[in-house]
């Protein structure tokens, strides 16, 4: 009787293929193995395994997990009859097959689970690991030996090789999650790779088990590196200044509200320094915003050397820098941070072109009181002591805050080169001081209405040196207010000539310090400048920076209100620097706003500065004055603010500050008329 094949089922075949899986070819050689056996001590010359019993054999079962199958040998063709020794030896093969082939069908499910096991894992993107209760890694996902550094090839299948050590990144959240029995997240933890560098990830361990203790952990993490990137960068735009990558406005009231917190609980002082550069606005006008804003950095980089380690160093806004001040137990702490702005400021900085500018900084500081302060309250009185040391002479003039409204007490006072200070106070009389002359021009037909006269001091040693290298100086001496009235005389009376010679009616803008704005009798100097030149007031535009008018809002307004009762323009400068109130501004006879060049700074590629600008239009217009925005030194520049609406415009663009000839030139060649064409011709012919 021959072998049933055609009944037995599949997987016991008795002869796998070269190719075939593993599992199956050990079972197959498990059954020929059993069958040889059997033919050999039983001397049958035909021996089967089959799933049915054939009549007429000697059979014993094999039992295996689920089912059973039969071993039988025939007796046909033997020369006697199987006897008790031959039964009995088939007994023990069926048993021992039974063993065998049952061990032989476990491994080739555990392999197939494994395989199986293998695929999932290396469709996974994240790494998964398992630990078990002694410590050891079972399992590694290909993804998570490629986050780790380890060869791949070591856990083709997921199993990992014996003698592996555990990272401690892994055992331990392992062994957390399988002593508390749940879950445990960590979302930002240190991983460390097989060559030694590091990333941060998140993970997630899972204890398994039954109801009893856990057996295992499996963990799931994942590199989060770039997400933590992404993250840091968007917080950078959020808290930090672009410029200077200092801390913006918005991150210092943060770090001031914490502060006064813990000031409280401590028992100790916070201090604001509040530090506003002399004349930043003169190194714009003069050598571009470029310069400027590489002036900003510069400073920004001797601040951080002059502030203590955990000091909050914030640029506030335009040229304005604010440091926050914890632990502070008495006004000296905070002066002596201070002093060493002041000191790391007084080396001049070198900028491009080989100009030299000494970045003094006028710095206001303020104490929190027992009584409680607030963020607001800091700021403001750091600001307000600041804008008296300003009135104390500018150049690194420091001041405190008096909270009975008396004048500060000087901190520290201004050493000032003897051979320049004293060259400045004759150097009106001595014919050094020049004007140059910007031209402001109309965006709706590009024509020039105006110019902004700004002052140069012709100094017979050093040459011509602009407002940051001396302004300062006149501040603090007083030559400012011979000066000033010289550039406001020499502005009228070049309107009154240019409008007689070239038949042409120009706006003529000159600034107005500090200083001049509040000495008493303003109005009288103006009016006699007004008389001796014959100039037309509505010709003459008087500008104070937006900061000034805030200073101190009734005497602004009273100010203000003479001087346009003398027929002559009034302009806020720098706007959008200061702290100005809307309500406030709405006060003033104003007629003109100057957008300050900051707002102007690529805002063909800011959408923020473009709805600002936009925004301070339509205040404008609300309030009946013209705006000008200042800075434009691009065509796309140009284009933007003109799609805006501005009125008017002036910078690097258009003309760089010109003496006198040259600008009374340009007007020329702009053609005669009451508006000289500025389309006729090119800046950089102009300027050579």
């Amino acid at each position: 009787m021959g072998d049933q094949a055609g009944s037995e089922p599949k997987p016991l075949r008795s002869k796998g293929a070269p190719g075939a899986p593993v599992g199956r070819r050990l079972r197959a050689e498990t059954k020929d193995a059993l069958l040889r056996a059997a033919t050999g001590l039983l001397g049958a010359p035909e021996v089967a395994l089959t799933a049915e019993r054939p009549d007429g054999v000697l059979a014993s079962p094999v039992e295996l997990p689920g089912r059973r199958l039969w071993l039988w040998a025939s007796a046909e063709g033997r020369t006697e009859p199987f006897g008790d020794e031959e039964r009995e030896m088939l007994g023990t093969l069926a048993a021992l097959g039974s063993t065998a082939l049952s061990n032989a069908e476990l491994y080739s499910e555990a392999k197939q689970r494994r395989d199986e096991l293998a695929v999932l894992l290396g469709g996974i993107g994240e790494g998964v690991c398992t630990v078990d209760a002694a410590g050891r890694i079972v399992l590694m996902s290909p993804a998570g030996a490629r986050l780790l550094g380890w060869p791949e090839d070591d856990v083709g299948d997921g199993t990992v090789p014996a003698g592996t050590t555990t990272p401690r990144f892994l055992l331990d959240p392992a062994r957390r999650a399988m002593a508390l029995r749940q879950n445990v997240v960590s979302e930002d933890i240190r991983f460390e790779r097989a060559d030694g560098s590091h990333f941060r990830a998140s993970l997630t361990a899972s204890p398994v088990g039954g109801d009893g203790d856990p057996s295992a952990a499996v963990i799931v993490f994942r590199d989060t590196s770039e997400r933590r990137a992404f993250e840091d960068q968007l917080a950078r735009h959020a808290f930090q200044d672009p410029l200077t990558r200092l801390a913006n406005r918005r991150l210092l009231e943060d770090h001031l509200d914490h502060a006064l917190l813990q000031a409280q609980r401590s028992g100790t002082q916070v201090a604001v320094l509040f530090g506003d550069l002399d004349c930043f606005k003169a190194v714009n006008d003069s050598l571009g915003h470029q310069v400027g804003d590489e002036l900003l950095r510069a400073v920004a980089d001797r601040l951080r050397h002059a502030v203590r380690p955990g000091d909050t160093l914030s640029r506030f806004g335009g040229d304005e820098f604010v440091v926050v001040l914890e632990g502070i137990t008495s006004p000296e702490d905070a002066n002596q941070v201070a002093q060493r702005i002041r000191e790391d400021l007084s080396e001049p900085v070198v900028l491009s072109g080989g100009h030299e500018v000494v970045a003094t900084m006028s710095i206001g500081m303020a104490l929190s009181r027992s009584c409680g302060s607030t963020t607001e309250d800091l700021i403001h009185e750091a600001d307000v002591a600041m804008y008296r040391a300003k009135q104390r002479g500018r150049d690194g003039v420091i001041a405190f805050f008096d909270d009975d409204g008396a004048e500060p007490a000087a901190a520290g006072d201004t050493e000032l080169p003897p051979d320049l200070e004293t060259a400045l106070v004759h150097a009106v009389e001595r014919g050094e001081v020049v004007v140059h002359f910007q031209p402001v021009i109309s965006l709706s037909d590009q024509r020039i209405v105006g110019a902004e006269a700004l002052v140069r001091w012709n100094h017979p040693e050093h040459g011509l040196l602009t407002p940051p290298q001396f302004i300062e100086l006149a501040e603090g001496n007083g030559a400012i207010l011979p000066i000033g009235r010289f550039v406001l005389e020499q502005a009228c009376r070049l309107a009154k000539t240019w409008q007689e010679t070239l038949g042409v009616t120009l706006s003529v803008a000159v600034n107005l310090s500090s200083r001049q704005f509040q000495q008493p009798g303003l109005e009288v100097e103006v009016a006699e400048v007004l008389a001796s030149t014959g100039v037309d007031p509505s010709q003459v535009c008087l500008e104070i920076t937006e900061s000034l008018a805030m200073y101190d809002v009734e005497q602004t307004a009273t100010i203000l209100s003479t001087l346009h009762g003398l027929g002559v323009h009034l302009a806020i400068d720098d706007f959008g620097t200061g702290h100005s109130s809307l309500g406030y501004l709405a006060q003033f006879p104003i007629d003109v706003i100057k957008i300050d060049q900051s707002f102007t700074r690529d805002i063909d590629q800011d959408p923020v500065k473009s709805a600002i600008v936009s925004a301070v239009i339509a205040l404008s217009d609300a309030i009946d004055a013209t705006t000008v925005v200042e800075g434009v030194e691009t065509l796309a520049e140009l284009e933007q603010v003109t799609s805006l609406g501005c009125d008017m415009a002036q910078g690097f663009y258009f003309s760089r500050p010109l003496l006198p000839e040259a600008f009374e030139a340009m007007v020329s060649d702009a053609g005669q008329g009451e508006t000289p064409d500025m389309r006729i011709f090119r800046w950089e012919a102009l300027t050579g």
